[in-house]
């Protein structure tokens, strides 16, 4: 009796019962992301497809061809000759995951920092061309850029604040 190898259900869902084949991980992405069972995000899926994925080409049954977007992946003749089933998923895929947007908090207190200390330029150039006038033909470019680099980084503190109020709102509600 030959032995069963379990392989992931949405693998199973994929490669077996719609017959991918020559697919790409952006095409594996998106037929695990379309099967109503799986909640998560583009990026856990592309990496959890890409996982698997690296699985089957250590045990031989995909094989790869060409390179960078335009990898596609095959079938082998030892994944036909296997006698694959579904492994029972965890519920782990049924839960809609909670996006962690704590990265956008650090952002916004990163681009503050940054923000203070470009004004503290302003401030300081600004102080020396009352000190030593004779040096502002070289100094107010600085200045200049200085001001630009500011603005720019409140630029980025506006949006990341009004989307944190956003999601704080969204949160509450």
């Amino acid at each position: 009796m030959t032995r069963s190898i379990k392989i992931s259900l949405f693998m199973h869902k994929c490669l077996i019962e719609k017959g991918m084949d020559g697919f790409s991980v952006i095409e594996l992405r998106d037929a695990f992301l379309s099967l109503n069972e799986f909640e998560v995000n583009s990026e856990e899926a592309r990496k959890t497809v890409y996982r698997q994925i690296l699985r089957f080409l250590r045990n031989n049954w995909l094989r790869s061809k060409g390179t960078g977007r335009q990898k596609r992946y095959f079938k082998t003749d030892l994944f036909y000759s296997l006698h694959v089933v579904p492994k029972s998923e965890r519920s782990n895929f049924r839960v809609t995951s909670i996006p962690d947007y704590s990265v956008l908090r650090n952002e916004c207190n990163q681009y503050r920092a940054e923000l203070e200390i470009v004004l503290g330029e302003i401030d300081e150039y600004k102080s020396l061309n009352r000190r030593f006038p004779e040096l502002e033909l070289k100094l107010n470019p600085l200045l200049g850029h200085a001001k630009e680099r500011s603005a720019h980084l409140l630029g980025k503190v506006n949006v990341l604040t009004n989307v944190l109020k956003t999601l704080s709102v969204d949160v509450a509600v």
